[in-house]
């Protein structure tokens, strides 16, 4: 959604997600057709799969849902998968990884239930139970290489599992090999309040990155209601990327000459995580524990060389050292066949190391250790009633208490008390149509890098660390209603809200810095469709499209102007296109799908930036699913040559001044095409 004048303006490329929704419940989907909860393999034949990931991609309606990148410890689940019944106790493994391990050949069912019916507090709409099983030894791999216009080939790019069991002990190990590459070439140009050209300038931006990954999942099932889990992971990643620019003066007060800025980092992180379940009388207790540490490695520098100036260097480097420590135990029983209850409890230790080094041909090494601690307890009480057989409902109820301290600082410690707890119920109006509303009170987890000061070469401004910042807090409503049918038409419609206390924005210091901070309160709103359309009855055997987007809107009440504005860099629009053909009878398949997405202004107090891009981001697939008994997969990506362009407005003191400088960027990324050959053994 644009803003012209003092309207909105809805792309024509997004009406289509309108009308979908307004014709939801209209005559041309009143056939009914025999509906399937349950999908075996016989249902995929036609995919020919090699993953469970290729399978849940073409259950219809059902989109996966990673766990909340704010949420605090291990909690509530949040992802919405259940691997043969159980929730992943892995804290940083996506539904991607754990899906893409699990060969086809392995999977009984996918069962696709609704959340509010398990005794899985936290779940809600759709979930996907991924029931499999491990009697031989199995595993998948894949490899990827790409090449791209005005790019080094990206050929570091692959993943091997392995699948087994030894008795009781069943394993799960996989080695990835990740790699990106990309530049972009750009153009800027910079004119004075007026909008008189001063200066003109060029850019060529560089990044490339690895990340190799190991990981291991065990299971040991030693007897009946007796199961135990544990998850090693660890990884390696390595940045460098930079921008180096030409510029032409246009005025006399633009500059010539050209600029390098070089950024990089250095990371290596482990995950420990295990649980175990086990009946306790007439109850099930399981434990969970998760520990979790990153160091970073960060350093960025720019020189500038303008014509009859000396040369100018800045330095900036971070060396950062994330811990994390999570108990929690969860006691569930049954009171009757139609209620469930658990009792939840969880402690967390979370710690941040940071030592900063600054320098600059103007200014002097400058170094700066913070260290932030948090310990945190929380308790939840969670009931879940059949109230009938079409009706189900969860509430869950509970606080936490959380200290915070950066302990190099001479302020003492500070303590929260913080209720939680939430309210799910779902309908089944028909085996057409299900009903779902949920309001949830929750806590953000704090971004312990806020505490941290630190500077931005390339742009030219600085960042001061804020001790006094607190968590946001949330009121979470939404209500959903879904369609079923695997037939013809598949998805859902949510309409959805966010009321938030103490948002993090950026604020004004007593010493005339910037930085993050705490505002009162902001409100965040919008609506979001996800929708299958199988073509079969429109002859169209064998073709798809999953069609989706959002719209959504906020407000929060500018620390500048005290008018009311967007919440910095939240997504306004965004909209998904994919067509795809197993075409019947071959091995062939083919792809069509185009993204795009619009986010709000980021404001800083004498500063906006306006992105946008100017046109989707696209592809094309060509698959032939069995080349010697491998899949292979062609793909032309970026072929509508995606720009990305920023607008820099800066004022004099503050956004209430007098506008002094504007910057025109605009940025293109090269086409590419990509190989991915992938198999099963």
């Amino acid at each position: 959604m644009e803003r012209v004048g003092d309207e909105f303006h809805i792309p024509n490329n997004f009406k289509a997600i309108i009308i979908c929704s307004m014709i939801w419940s209209g005559s041309a989907f009143a056939q009914e057709s025999s509906l399937a909860q349950s999908y075996t393999l016989d249902y995929f034949e036609q995919f020919q799969p090699n993953t469970a990931q290729d399978m849940i991609t073409r259950v219809p309606g059902f989109t996966l849902q990673d766990s909340d990148d704010n949420q605090r410890g291990f909690g509530q689940a949040s992802l919405n998968i259940l691997i043969n019944g159980r929730r992943p106790s892995a804290k940083s493994q996506n539904a991607n990884d754990i899906l893409g391990r699990i060969p086809a050949e392995n999977v009984i069912r996918i069962e696709i239930l609704d959340g509010a019916s398990l005794d899985i507090p936290g779940l809600s709409g759709q979930v996907a139970n991924i029931v499999s099983n491990t009697d031989k030894l199995s595993g998948n791999w894949e490899y990827s290489a790409r090449f791209e216009e005005g790019t080094e080939p990206q050929l570091l790019e692959g993943e091997i599992s392995v699948n087994g069991n030894w008795g009781d002990l069943s394993y799960v190990a996989s080695l990835e090999a990740n790699q990106f590459t990309f530049t972009e070439d750009g153009v800027e140009q910079f004119f004075d309040g007026s909008r008189v050209l001063f200066e003109d300038r060029t850019e060529d931006v560089f990044l490339a990155a690895e990340r190799p990954r190991l990981s291991l999942n065990l299971t040991y099932t030693p007897k009946d209601s007796h199961i135990a889990n544990l998850n090693l992971s660890g990884s390696i990643f390595n940045r460098r990327g930079g921008n180096r620019e030409a510029f032409i003066a246009r005025s006399d007060i633009g500059d010539t000459g050209q600029s390098l800025s070089d950024n990089g980092e250095d990371e290596y992180t482990y995950e420990i995580g295990g649980d175990y379940s086990f009946p306790l009388g007439n109850t099930k207790l399981k434990l969970i524990g998760l520990h979790r540490f990153e160091e970073s490695d960060f350093n960025n520098s720019f020189q500038e060389f303008v014509e009859n100036a000396d040369p100018f260097l800045s330095e900036f480097n971070n060396l950062e050292e994330e811990a994390e420590f999570i108990g929690r135990g969860e006691l569930s029983w049954k009171t009757g066949a139609k209620h469930d209850w658990q009792l939840s409890w969880e402690g967390a230790f979370n710690s941040l190391d940071s030592t900063t080094e600054f320098s600059s041909t103007d200014d002097p090494l400058e170094i700066t250790n913070v260290r932030v601690e948090e310990q945190r307890t929380e308790a939840n009480i969670t009931h879940g009633w059949a109230v009938t057989d079409k009706l189900k409902l969860q509430t869950s109820l509970g606080a936490e208490y959380s200290q915070l301290a950066v302990t190099t600082d001479d302020n003492p410690a500070r303590n929260f008390f913080r209720p939680k707890g939430f309210v799910s119920l779902s309908y089944e109006q028909s085996d057409r149509y299900t009903w779902r509303a949920r309001l949830e009170r929750d806590v953000g987890q704090l971004d312990f890098g806020t505490f941290v000061s630190s500077v931005n070469l390339t742009e030219d401004f600085a960042n001061t660390g804020n001790v006094d910042i607190v968590p946001t807090q949330f009121w979470n409503g939404e209500i959903e209603v879904e369609r079923k049918d695997d037939k013809f038409f598949s998805g859902t419609l949510r309409v959805f809200a966010r009321d938030i206390q103490d948002p993090i924005d950026r604020i004004l210091f007593p010493d005339g810095s910037e930085g993050p901070g705490n505002l009162d309160s902001a409100f965040l709103y919008g609506v979001e469709l996800n929708t299958t359309w199988i073509l079969d009855h429109l002859g169209l055997n064998g073709m798809r499209l999953q069609l989706g987007g959002s719209l959504s809107d906020s407000e929060i009440d500018d620390p500048v102007t005290g008018e009311s504005r967007k919440i910095n860099d939240t997504e306004e629009w965004e909209y998904n296109f994919d067509l795809t053909h197993d075409i019947p009878n071959t091995d062939w398949a083919w792809g069509l799908g185009f993204r795009q997405f619009q986010n709000s202004e980021f404001f800083r107090i004498d500063q906006i930036f306006q992105p946008r891009f100017e046109r989707p981001f696209s592809r094309f697939d060509i698959i032939h699913k069995n080349v010697l008994g491998m899949r292979v997969q062609v793909s032309f990506t970026n072929f509508l040559n995606l720009e990305r362009t920023q607008d820099r407005f800066i004022f004099d003191l503050n956004r209430t001044g007098d506008l002094i400088e504007i910057q025109e960027q605009g940025r293109r990324r090269g086409r590419r095409i990509g190989l991915t050959i992938s198999d099963t053994f």
